[in-house]
């Protein structure tokens, strides 16, 4: 049976990193340590997917067998290193009664492809994955737009683990040909130490394990020896076709004894932060598909469309990939760029399920968060924004910054190693600065609008609210509702799902219009299907107030609070007033209802039959 060597880098006399700095290059990141594992190792995934099928994560969790331990401790780690604090750290962990794993695989990937030693040249031909991976600090990036700019993030997998210790086995290709590849590294601290030879040297707290070459570095297990190895301590099985890394961390701090609540920070985690690359509108190249399993047990991940409030947030996104009119763009006047378009959507709020259920999850309970991201399309962080009065309607939004290469670029540079935030202070004075400065300024005064009055009109002393103002102040406009809330299209009884339905669906609030009176309006669209089934079917509107809790109608309210609608259209035909005659149309319906100063309105659209007078 093979046993893997230990090498342990020594400083050179021109000087090293020592392991410390490494650790330190993922800087302060704003997430938690699982949170930054999980988006650092999948971004790593999705910048390597091979093809035009995406890429397959699989999350374990699980606890070693008693064979597997011995394996993990007498083959692999057999050899321990001689700095006392890391041969400690390891043997307490490998000593545990039950020791844990969790695992970070993926399926679909080119792998830890390209020469195994740092110093072979470079031709361009083929990919570094191995040395950027195992052996290189601060690689820059090499995929075009890519998720990962400076590779830093790979610190955060020793910081998971207890003992800063690892277990990388890859399937790959290299110079053309098939390649298994395993080896385990260490991250430790800078120590001293007496060799064989009696000579005292410095070492960077760097280790490896693998095959020995000479004295002065190691290479990867191969082969069939690779394969035997992982299969020893229950890494999963892989073919040549199966290409692809898996990375197992060694006891990791979970900070929770419940590995069931362990997995649902997993679930949520991955949804929070790569539902883009799981949605139905994601286009086939760009497809993230995660499995999850405790205990050799699989989990089903839910899609985001029936995750609430996922559901808005893909909702919008799908809006954003197809171009369609909720689009708004973010400029800068100075110099004159498009920044990025962002799209919002707002529904009913649904009830929270699975992890997101629980009271300590990440996800929000009331949902009003802009997602920011590159077109790469992988979250980068949250914008919290006020949530609306009306605790029953949820919004989201989706910012994506413009592909042109120097937008998106001065974007990527904004990003901290974790890639967790925007922060224009990492840039220098310049174009590239402004750009991020003004795209945050924007988005946070849509998150959080602020209400200004609007300068006297000139035929009166009193001033008005903006149209901005009113906008802010009717957030809460009704708008597509969620896929988990009510508000669907009712079927006809027996009707079978090919054939016309007669529904309306809610209202969205696409607007404010002033009239040529001046009166400013509220603009709803809804669409209409109608099975020709009857030629006396009237269209009815119905606005209300918003308040917080519920709504209230037109006779409910005190003098000076009167609600009425101004004009409805439905395809070529319009009418003034709350009603208009269907009768067999079909199609898009534009409501104008007019705004009541310092209060939210909604609007109901029901069908009857027969005139409503």
């Amino acid at each position: 049976m093979s046993r893997l060597q230990l090498f342990s880098e020594p400083f050179a006399k021109t000087g090293n990193m020592a392991a410390e700095g490494f650790k330190r290059l993922l800087g302060r990141p704003t997430l938690e340590l699982l949170p930054t594992m999980l988006r650092e190792g999948i971004q790593n995934v999705l910048d390597a997917s091979d093809g035009d099928s995406g890429a397959v994560v699989l999350i374990r969790l699980r606890t070693l067998t008693s064979e597997q331990q011995d394996a993990l401790g007498g083959r692999l780690l057999a050899e321990r290193p001689r700095d006392d604090v890391t041969r400690a750290d390891i043997d307490a962990s490998l000593a545990k009664s039950e020791l844990r794993v969790i695992e970070l695989c993926d399926f679909g990937t080119e792998g830890l492809s390209g020469p195994t030693r740092a110093d072979a040249p470079h031709d361009g031909d083929e990919p570094l994955n191995f040395v950027n991976f195992l052996r290189n600090v601060g690689a820059a990036r090499d995929t075009h737009q890519g998720g990962g700019t400076y590779g830093y993030g790979k610190s955060s997998l020793y910081a998971m683990s207890s003992c800063s210790t690892i277990v990388v086995d890859s399937q790959t290709r290299c110079a053309g040909r098939d390649e298994r590849r395993l080896m385990a590294c260490h991250l430790g601290a800078a120590f001293d130490s007496t060799l064989d030879d009696g000579v005292r040297r410095r070492f960077t707290g760097r280790h490896w394990w693998g095959v020995r070459d000479g004295d002065v570095s190691i290479e990867p297990s191969v082969g069939d020896s690779a394969a035997e190895l992982a299969a020893a301590i229950g890494m999963p099985v892989r073919n040549e076709q199966q290409t692809g890394t898996s990375i197992l961390i060694i006891d990791p701090l979970l900070g929770n004894a419940d590995l069931k609540s362990s997995i649902e920070d997993v679930i949520e985690t991955v949804l929070w932060n790569f539902w883009p690359r799981m949605t139905a509108s994601t286009p086939a190249s760009k497809k993230l598909s995660v499995e999850v399993e405790l205990e050799g047990k699989r989990i089903p991940l839910p899609p985001p469309e029936e995750f609430p409030p996922l559901d808005l947030f893909a909702a919008a996104i799908a809006e954003h990939r197809a171009g369609g009119s909720g689009l708004t763009p973010i400029m800068c006047g100075r110099p004159k760029k498009l920044l990025g378009n962002i799209v919002i959507r707002q529904g009913l709020r649904a009830d929270r399920r699975g992890a997101a259920a629980r009271s300590e999850s990440i996800i929000p309970k009331q949902a009003s968060h802009i997602a920011l991201m590159r077109p790469v399309e992988l979250v980068v962080r949250y914008i919290e924004g006020d949530p609306l009065p009306d605790r029953r309607f949820d919004w989201a939004g989706v910012f994506v910054c413009s592909d042109n290469d120097e937008i998106e670029e001065a974007f990527a540079l904004a990003e901290p190693p974790a890639h967790d935030d925007w922060i224009p202070d990492n840039l220098p004075k310049g174009s590239a600065k402004t750009f991020v400065q003004v795209a945050m300024k924007r988005l946070q005064e849509i998150a959080r609008p602020q209400i200004r009055p609007a300068p006297p009109s000139s035929d009166s002393n009193e001033s008005a609210p903006s149209l901005a103002a009113i906008a802010a102040k009717m957030g809460q406009f009704l708008d597509r509702v969620s896929a988990m809330g009510p508000g669907r299209p009712i079927r006809r009884a027996g009707s079978a799902s090919s054939r016309k339905t007669l529904s309306v669906t809610a209202p969205r609030f696409a607007g404010l219009v002033l009239d040529p009176n001046g009166r400013t309006m509220a603009r709803f669209r809804a669409e209409l299907q109608n099975d020709a089934s009857d030629s006396e079917l009237h269209l009815v509107a119905e606005p209300y107030l918003v308040v917080d809790g519920g709504s209230t109608a037109g006779d409910d309210l005190p003098g000076g609070f009167e609600l009425c609608v101004a004009r409805i259209v439905l395809g070529d035909v319009t009418a003034d007033g709350s009603w208009i005659h269907a009768g067999h149309r079909a199609g898009e319906i534009e409501v104008l209802v007019p705004t009541v100063a310092t209060a939210a309105l909604g609007l109901k659209l029901r069908l009857q039959s027969g005139s409503p007078q």
